[in-house]
């Protein structure tokens, strides 16, 4: 019995040492602060810089720490593990030149004297985007397209104003795509002021671009009056019991959608009446939803026709006029089966594809589909609307 409990008072002894040990920090507290990092050189980037150095000697070493301001006044740290011999400022806006302070930390927290750095940040991603904004008038509303080079996480806010000569937001997208677009619809044919400005996620704000411009009337076309033409070279809708008119019905889900049966080969085509002939100026596309986001029989690539008179029965493509091509793209260019948040909601909107206003006035649809998201031989989606210019017919 003695025996036993002198083992038992030893366990617990060493258990209670080894908890000791576990809270401290590692090693025993020198006192010291560590060296100082050597600088050895550093290179601009967008909004920032990277900087290399060297780390002091000191073996206790944990992590060295990078502090700026950013000229919002806003106080930013980065930290480095002691492993590693680069850091990366960003956060900037303009190319002036800038200072970081770096601090070396040891295991006890001991810290280091600082070293000043002084670097110029390279052209923000932000003011980068900014020089490249375009406003150009657009059936309904204005085009506004832009180029995000860096592909930086930017936030668009478009403004325009009331009855009351109020400015209010008309739109705000927050995107990290390269070539951004975003259509500005439902505005009456007036003459109309429209500003743009972006902001980044340190809150670093561009200038407002002002443009002023009288929108195209446009109108939404009505669905009840399309209708399939099936001809002989077009690939039918049916299969599994999904017909054409499911495109039509404003339900966007998965039992409400357009389905071929399985075919040989690409292209394929497929043809409906408007109902009305009219200058189109865009169409809303919704993929098939909400298990198959850009994959299976979804349309990628395509192309689309059209003609104001009826079509030949035999289905040649005389008198066919070439209208575009057109590409749904996921937003962040994952592979099938692959999705972000952002790549969903784009599919729930719908994407959304331009005609030419150049383009002439049409009541006959043919697409040409030249693949689909998996190269699978089947075509589905689940709705379609058009736009156009309002006709008396």
């Amino acid at each position: 019995m003695k025996k036993i409990i002198t083992v038992t008072c030893l366990v617990l002894a060493l258990t209670s040492c080894q908890e000791d040990d576990f809270r401290q920090a590692y090693g025993p507290n020198d006192g010291m602060a560590p060296g100082k990092v050597e600088v050895v050189s550093s290179e601009s980037i967008p909004g920032g810089a990277v900087i290399n150095y060297k780390n002091p000697a000191d073996k206790d070493l944990m992590y060295v720490k990078a502090c700026y301001k950013l000229t919002s006044g806003r106080e930013m740290e980065a930290r480095v593990s002691a492993y590693d011999n680069k850091v990366t400022i960003e956060g900037y806006n303009d190319v002036s030149e800038k200072e970081v302070q770096f601090y070396c930390v040891d295991r006890n927290e001991n810290v280091g004297e600082p070293v000043s750095y002084t670097f110029v940040p390279g052209t923000s991603a932000l003011e980068k985007a900014f020089g490249t904004i375009n406003v150009e008038v657009a059936f309904g509303g204005a085009t506004i397209t832009l180029e995000n080079e860096e592909k930086g996480n930017l936030i668009v806010n478009v403004l325009s104003k009331d009855s009351l000569d109020q400015w209010y937001s008309v739109r705000t997208e927050y995107t990290s795509i390269k070539n951004i677009k975003l259509p500005l619809r439902g505005f009456k044919s007036d003459e109309r002021v429209f500003g743009v400005y972006l902001r980044d996620r340190w809150d670093n704000v561009t200038d407002t671009l002002f443009t002023t411009l009288t929108p195209l009337e446009e109108y939404k076309l009505d669905k009840k009056k399309f209708k399939e033409v099936v001809l002989p070279n077009d690939e039918p809708f049916g299969g599994w019991g999904f017909g054409m008119s499911n495109i039509w019905d404003d339900i966007v889900s998965a039992n409400s959608m357009c389905h071929t049966n399985p075919f040989n080969s690409f292209p394929v085509s497929f043809t409906f009446d408007l109902g009305t002939t009219t200058k189109l100026s865009r169409y809303v596309y919704w993929c098939r939803q909400p298990d198959y986001w850009y994959s299976h029989g979804n349309m990628k690539v395509w192309e689309v026709y059209g003609r104001a008179d009826k079509p030949d029965e035999d289905g040649r493509w005389d008198g066919w006029v070439f209208l575009n091509q057109f590409e749904s793209i996921k937003p962040s260019g994952l592979p099938p089966g692959q999705q972000t948040t952002e790549d969903i909601e784009h599919a729930k909107n719908g994407e959304e594809f331009e005609f030419n206003i150049t383009s002439p006035a049409v009541r006959y649809i043919r697409f040409k589909v030249l693949g689909t998201f998996d190269g699978t031989n089947m075509v589905h989606f689940s709705e379609i609307t058009f736009y156009g210019q309002k006709t008396d017919n």
